[in-house]
């Protein structure tokens, strides 16, 4: 069957999908990455003001929520793929959003680490959900001609979805604080509004996006089988190998720029002076520079991924990231003028090597089992958070804050290394 004619702008759209469906992934991905955001940038608030941890101990508090976090979604983001191949996306987008609509009114009530430690692990569920549907209809939409330029599109729309959070969410204490609030209650009503805002989401995705699945609604197949079948498609195929690699590394890229960044941040605030709400958000305010330059960078890497080989786009990514994590490491502060250089490059390695491994991965994973093939590559995706976010946290305590960055940047740069190696061999085969 021929493709349709119809696009969204300059996107060629796949056959049944219509702008309507579009604008209203546009708000999810938005509406995703602006909670998940959230979420990192005000648990520094929470382990000072409700559990009163010592800055010392925080980093591998940190750790261990990351710990606790990814346990859940490692496996939920597979299962979740993969059932979105049998039932639809919009059902378990929609269930994602109202789960973390719950878990966001549970963080503030919890008493101390374990019970905050038990809360993460339930709104991890919701986050996996959403988190795999948003990578799966991004696949699921855009032509493969028109596939870089939808990568980009998204990634303007995470951009803008994290700046929001960061500027509003890690306002919004502040504000209450100054209309008479104390601090645990200002931080509670923050969390309120989160929840609102991801509830109200849940109703206009499951309303406004397409139903069923992308290329074909698996009624009788076991999930098992369709994680198997995801499994042999990436063991067939090095690129999809090379996605995965990709996805280890740039998901450990946004626990330490949502974790450990906000933290290190926020302390230099406190060692200022400042109080803990202007502490957040100051923090705040610098990784809104981070993410102005994710905006700013993303039209520019949807060029490249539709005008060079995405595996090439994949090497020039991951090349950048290393540098601008080495040089974040580097840095003496957080906060301050001399720190945005740092910031601007870091925002530039960050929104490369999440839109070259969407779109690699995008490219490769066969029609008939996409969700599988997407899920599993969440799934890695979190094991490189996990791992990251458990080490990084004892490097952030044990070492210096700067030392999680280090550690990016090797697995950054190792991922560089492999693509440019398959890259160069698929050069020779064709000569």
């Amino acid at each position: 069957m021929s493709k349709p004619t119809e696009r969204f702008g300059p996107i060629w759209l796949e056959q049944g999908v219509r702008s309507r469906h579009v604008l209203t992934f546009i708000l999810a991905a938005f509406i995703t990455v602006g909670l998940n955001a959230g979420i990192t940038i005000l648990q520094p608030y929470l382990l000072t003001e409700n559990l009163r941890i010592p800055f010392e101990e925080q980093g591998k508090a940190s750790g261990a929520l990351v710990l606790a976090t990814e346990l859940i979604m490692i496996p939920m983001i597979a299962v979740f793929g993969a059932l979105s191949d049998r039932i639809g996306r919009r059902a378990i987008y929609a269930l994602g959003f109202a789960w973390v609509a719950v878990g966001f009114m549970m963080l503030p009530l919890m008493a101390n680490l374990t019970q905050l430690l038990a809360a993460r692990a339930f709104i991890s569920v919701g986050v996996a959900a959403t988190g795999s549907m948003l990578a799966t209809v991004l696949a699921d939409y855009p032509q493969n001609r028109s596939r870089g330029k939808m990568v980009a599109v998204c990634g303007i729309c995470n951009g803008l979805g994290a700046f929001a959070a960061v500027l509003l969410l890690s306002r919004l204490p502040s504000l209450f604080a100054s209309n008479g609030y104390d601090t645990l209650t200002s931080g509670r009503l923050t969390f309120a509004v989160a929840a609102i805002i991801a509830l109200v989401t849940a109703v206009i995705v499951f309303a406004g996006l397409k139903p069923g699945a992308g290329a074909m609604v698996h009624t009788s197949t076991r999930l098992v089988v369709l994680l198997r079948q995801g499994l042999q498609a990436t063991r067939a195929n090095k690129r999809l190998l090379i996605a995965y690699m990709e996805g280890f590394a740039a998901r450990g890229d946004l626990v330490v720029i949502g974790t450990f960044y906000s933290l290190w941040a926020k302390q230099a605030g406190l060692d200022q002076g400042l109080t803990l709400e202007d502490a957040v958000k100051q923090a705040g305010l610098y990784a809104a520079i981070i993410q102005g330059s994710v905006l700013c960078w993303a039209p520019v890497w949807g060029l490249i991924l539709d005008r060079v080989d995405r595996l090439t786009a994949v090497c020039i990514a991951m090349l950048i990231a290393a540098c601008g994590y080495t040089l974040v490491g580097l840095s003496s502060s957080p906060v301050g003028l001399a720190f945005i250089p740092a910031a601007l490059l870091l925002g530039c390695g960050e929104i490369g090597a999440i839109l070259s491994g969407q779109a690699l991965v995008g490219q490769e994973a066969p029609e008939a089992i996409r969700g599988s093939v997407i899920g599993l590559f969440m799934l890695v995706g979190g094991i490189g958070l996990l791992t990251i976010g458990v080490i990084g946290g004892w490097l952030f305590d044990a070492w210096i804050p700067g030392g999680v960055f280090f550690l990016v940047a090797c697995g950054n740069g190792i991922v560089f290394v492999a693509a440019l190696l398959l890259r160069l061999t698929e050069l020779r085969q064709t000569e």
